[in-house]
C-alpha cells in the first residue's frame, strides 16, 4: 500500500447512515476483498443506476471499551457504537435518537476490518473509489444581526468517490449503494447566539448539521440503527448519497482541513447554530468522549465571529458518536 493510501485510510471511513443505499445481498467476502482504497481530488464523472435491497449480516456484541480522557483512539481498535442509542435518555458516548425503529438498508456484508472483540480497525477499512469534481459547489455563511443565513447547494467543495458504486470497485463487496450525488436546495436560519438548554433534544434522520465544505452532516447512525462508520461505504473524503441523492457525511471529512496545533478550527455548524469543531481541545489535546458531554460538546472561551465568547461547541471525535449526540440547543 502506498503511502498515500495509507495516510487516506488514518481517517475515520465512514458509511451511508439514513441512506437505504444497499444492494442485494452479495456471497461472504474474502479478506483480500479489502485490498482497495480511495483517492480524492481531480475531476470525473457519475455514473449510472445501481442495485436496490440488503441482507443485514449479524455483527457480536461489542465489548470493547471507550477510552479514558487523555488518553489516545486506537485506530485499529475503535470500539464499535452498535446498540449505542436511545430514545429516552442521553448519554456520553451514544446517540440520543428521535428515531428508535430502523427499518431502512444498510451494508450487506460484514466486512474483514471489524474485529471480533466488538471494535473495528480504521486502517484496513477501505474506501469508495473515484475522483468526481463538482464544479458548482456553491456555499454561504453569513451573520445578519442576530441570525446566521447559511446557503448551499450541497455539493461538495472537493472531489468525491464515483457513485453510485461500481460493480468493479472493491467497496461493492460489501455495500452496493445505488443511489447517485445531486443537487440540493439547502437553506438554514440560525441564531448568531445560540442558547444551551437544560435538556438535550433528540437528533432526527437526515442532516443535522452543515459543515464548511458545503455539505450536510447526518448521525453516526445507519438505516439498520448500527455504527455507520465501522459498516458501511463512503468516499475517501467520508462522504456519499442517500436515496434523495443528498451527499452527506457521517463524521468530520478528512477533506475539510483543520491544520495547527492549539484548539480545532470551526469547521461547521450544528442545526442549532452552536459550531461544530475538530478533534483538538483546548491544549490542542486529542478528544474523546470522556472529555465532552452527552451531546459530544462542552463549553470554554472560544473566537465566535471575531469575538472571544465563553459558548458551549460540539467537536468531532475518532470515537463514537464521531460528532452530534443529541441537540444542546434548540433545532432549526
Amino acid at each position: 500500500m502506498t503511502i498515500a493510501r495509507i495516510a487516506l485510510l488514518l481517517g475515520l471511513s465512514f458509511a451511508l447512515a439514513g441512506c437505504g443505499g444497499s444492494g442485494p445481498a452479495a456471497p461472504a467476502p474474502s479478506p483480500s476483498a479489502s485490498g482497495g482504497a480511495a483517492s480524492s481530488g481531480g475531476a470525473g464523472v457519475t455514473a449510472g443506476a445501481g442495485a436496490t435491497g440488503a441482507t443485514v449480516v449479524a455483527i457480536a456484541s461489542p465489548v470493547a471499551t471507550a477510552s479514558p480522557a487523555g488518553a489516545a483512539i486506537d485506530p485499529t481498535r475503535i470500539p464499535s457504537g452498535d446498540g449505542k442509542v436511545s430514545g429516552t435518555t442521553p448519554a456520553i458516548g451514544s446517540i440520543y435518537s428521535c428515531t428508535t425503529t430502523f427499518n431502512g438498508m444498510g451494508a450487506q456484508g460484514a466486512g474483514p476490518w471489524i474485529n471480533a472483540d466488538g471494535s473495528w480497525n480504521a486502517l484496513t477499512k477501505i474506501a469508495v473509489l473515484g475522483t468526481v469534481a463538482w464544479p458548482t459547489a456553491a456555499f454561504s455563511s453569513a451573520v445578519n444581526g442576530a441570525t446566521r443565513q447559511i446557503v448551499s447547494n450541497d455539493l461538495p467543495n472537493h472531489a468525491t468517490g464515483s457513485f453510485p458504486i461500481g460493480s468493479s470497485d472493491p467497496a461493492y463487496a460489501f455495500d452496493r449503494n445505488p443511489n447517485a450525488i445531486g443537487t440540493k436546495s439547502i437553506s438554514y436560519t440560525l441564531p448568531q447566539m445560540p442558547t444551551a438548554n437544560g435538556v438535550p433534544t433528540c437528533v432526527g434522520l437526515g442532516a443535522i448539521g452543515i459543515m464548511n465544505s458545503g455539505t450536510v452532516l447526518y448521525d453516526a447512525l445507519d438505516a439498520v440503527g448500527r455504527d455507520a462508520a465501522e459498516h458501511e461505504m463512503q468516499d475517501g473524503c467520508h462522504g456519499h448519497p442517500d436515496p434523495s441523492s443528498t451527499y452527506h457525511y457521517h463524521d468530520l471529512s478528512t477533506c475539510i482541513a483543520d491544520p495547527g496545533t492549539g484548539h480545532s478550527n470551526l469547521l461547521g455548524y450544528a442545526r442549532d447554530g452552536f459550531g461544530i469543531y475538530g478533534n483538538r481541545g483546548q491544549n490542542g489535546e486529542a478528544l474523546v468522549n470522556a472529555n465532552l458531554d452527552v451531546c459530544h460538546g462542552h463549553t470554554h472561551a472560544i473566537t465566535w465571529d471575531g469575538a472571544t465568547v465563553v459558548l458551549y461547541h460540539y467537536h468531532a471525535t475518532k470515537e463514537y458518536p464521531y460528532t452530534v449526540g443529541c441537540y444542546r440547543g434548540t433545532p432549526q
